[in-house]
């Protein structure tokens, strides 16, 4: 089980106002929008949604919108044959809410064999990071993690952490981690919200300021993030998404972070696209 089908986000897609309902062993995500109907999301299940029990809740809830995104388990052809089933009864969402391609690191080596999977700039990128006097410290404070990541990303930065809090007040402490990078012990020039679930380290947010580009921080975060995630007991580390080449028109935006991710070693991993 993924983590978008775990208690815990359940308890955090319904403090942003969303309505779940447990069916066939997934959580359906459903939210009314005035005028225009419901949309409802299932996200990661392991498993496709009868459609005899699905399609009943989706009228009961007036839902005219719905997105599906399967677990990896899910075979493509499996997930074609559902869709043109379920399409007669409601409208597919065609653009992806979750990444369709990651990366995943296995931290079951130790962590000198992690760090010499790195590329070559990605390791120079880590020494030269601590020679910069980078620390990088766990923290509690969320509100420091927002203030880097909403300056990293520009004029609209307080989008991407929108619900962070709360995302971090349900999952905190046992099942998330936040690491932040200084450059002197006042300032903040990077970090990263790891979230835990079953045996998987999620890299869930990160940022930097433009400084703690210059300074490499952002590498030698993944690392440290790394060395926590394999401290607390995690098998793998999920990157939480990369560029698909599968679908080469859409996020060309990401193909910057992914060249940053796919120099840690990881091995990409394909979820089934809705057709």
């Amino acid at each position: 089980m993924e983590i978008q089908q775990s208690s815990l986000y359940k308890m955090y897609i319904q403090s942003l106002g969303w309505q779940v309902v447990s069916l066939d062993g997934s959580n359906v995500f459903i939210r009314r929008f005035p005028f225009v109907g419901s949309l409802a999301k299932i996200q990661r299940p392991t498993k496709l949604p009868n459609l005899t029990k699905l399609v009943p809740v989706l009228k009961q809830y007036n839902v005219r919108t719905l997105a599906v995104e399967p677990d990896r388990r899910v075979a493509q052809i499996q997930l074609r044959a559902w869709c043109k089933r379920i399409g007669r009864h409601v409208r597919l969402n065609g653009m992806p809410f979750l990444p369709t391609k990651t990366m995943y690191i296995n931290l079951s080596p130790s962590g000198q064999a992690i760090f010499d999977k790195f590329s070559e700039a990605k390791r120079r990128a880590v020494r030269r990071s601590i020679k910069n006097n980078v620390t990088v410290k766990e923290s509690t404070n969320i509100d420091d993690l927002i203030r880097v990541k909403n300056k990293s990303a520009g004029m609209f930065g307080f989008i991407t952490t929108y619900g962070i809090k709360k995302l971090w007040n349900i999952f905190a402490p046992k099942h998330a981690a936040i690491l932040l990078a200084y450059s002197s012990p006042n300032e903040t020039v990077g970090g990263v919200l790891l979230l835990f679930w079953k045996d998987t380290a999620y890299y869930w947010i990160a940022g930097a300021t433009k400084k703690g580009k210059k300074l490499f921080a952002p590498t030698l975060l993944v690392w440290e993030a790394l060395k926590l995630a394999k401290n607390r007991g995690a098998k793998q580390f999920d990157f939480v998404g990369v560029w698909d080449e599968r679908i080469p028109n859409k996020f060309h935006e990401w193909k910057g972070f992914t060249k940053f991710k796919e120099g840690f070693g990881g091995a990409a991993q394909y979820y089934p696209l809705t057709p």
